[in-house]
């Protein structure tokens, strides 16, 4: 496939806390479908690039597929591509047919960066792709395998520094956020930490203590941690998550520069028709915000959002923009 250029960098970084985003217009596209007529023939697959049960992607993909189906006419199933850093997963949903039958749900960073750091040419994902939804508000944060004798950012600085290159932590593939969050913790934190990605789950090896740490959203590890088997250290959000009250915000552990909300993000391949889109798009945001789906994934501490098709352009390039910042500070170059 060609890839084309990323589009010139986005208006100034806004704060994580949700704040509003910059205006942006919708690319081109050919014509819609016909008013009233549901454009779905044959089941709808949602394309993600982790493993069945594993974090936020595949757990929100899961929990509104079935909202989906009912307002798509179709089934709406889940297919699961993980390793190369969701590579796999993105190529497979960009090279499919642009007719809404085939989405791809994950983060930019997916989309753009993962190909960097693997030496090739990254997509658009504006161009390759078309923004359908912002999914989720996701809550980050700091999980260390209690074994590692820490209980705040503060003990952690200390043990890190004090054997610098011995700890460890896990991703879900070099140069998604998963990598450059921790990497990032760890610079400012004044040590030096062992990246270790893995293909699938690292819980295992996490619990077991194989793994120190990882700077992860809340809802892969918030069980293990409410069960004692592992420590949450802070929260990346502006405030901390009922879920677990008693952990500090990392901006309350001296760090205010590394708080965040993330999300992830529901994509079509580039090219789909707008009317497609703005099906899938009701479809997305009707599902998200039905009651039972919203209280099932909230005792993860995730958040379903949905939005308009402009909304979810200005995150996009929001999100886009993050990740530049992040990458730059921990590898030297935005792109």
């Amino acid at each position: 496939m060609q890839r084309r250029t990323i589009l010139g960098a986005a208006p100034a970084l806004l704060t994580a806390a949700g704040l509003a985003h910059p205006a942006a217009s919708q690319p081109a596209a050919p014509q819609p479908a016909a008013p009233g007529r549901g454009y779905a023939t044959r089941p709808v697959r949602i394309i993600v690039g982790v493993a069945p049960g594993v974090g936020t992607i595949d757990l929100t993909a899961r929990a509104v597929s079935e909202g989906m189906a009912e307002a798509l006419g179709q089934p709406v199933v889940v297919d699961n591509r993980p390793g190369a850093a969701s590579i796999i997963a993105v190529e497979a949903a960009a090279r499919s047919p642009a007719d809404g039958h085939t989405l791809f749900m994950g983060g930019v960073d997916a989309i753009v960066h993962s190909f960097l750091l693997a030496g090739r040419s990254p997509m658009d994902p504006f161009t390759d792709f078309t923004p359908i939804s912002r999914a989720t508000r996701d809550h980050w944060m700091v999980v260390a395998n209690p074994d590692l004798g820490v209980n705040t950012i503060a003990d952690l600085a200390r043990v890190g520094r004090a054997r610098s290159g011995e700890l460890n932590y896990a991703s879900f593939g070099v140069g998604t956020l998963f990598h450059l969050v921790p990497a990032r913790l760890s610079q400012r934190l004044g040590f030096e930490a062992v990246h270790v990605p893995y293909r699938g789950d690292f819980t295992s090896d996490l619990l077991s203590g194989r793994v120190s740490y990882v700077v992860q959203p809340t809802a892969l590890l918030l069980p293990h941690v409410q069960a004692g088997r592992l420590k949450a250290l802070a929260v990346l959000s502006p405030e901390r998550i009922p879920q677990l009250p008693e952990v500090p915000t990392i901006a309350e552990a001296g760090y205010p520069d590394l708080g965040f909300n993330m999300g992830i993000i529901l994509f079509a391949p580039g090219g789909t028709p707008p009317g497609v889109v703005a099906q899938v798009n009701a479809a997305y945001d009707r599902a998200a915000r039905a009651p039972a789906v919203r209280a099932r994934l909230a005792d993860l501490s995730l958040e379903t959002v949905g939005g308009s098709v402009p909304e979810a352009t200005d995150y996009t390039r929001w999100m886009l923009n993050f990740i530049d910042g992040m990458r730059e500070k921990v590898l030297g170059a935005a792109r």
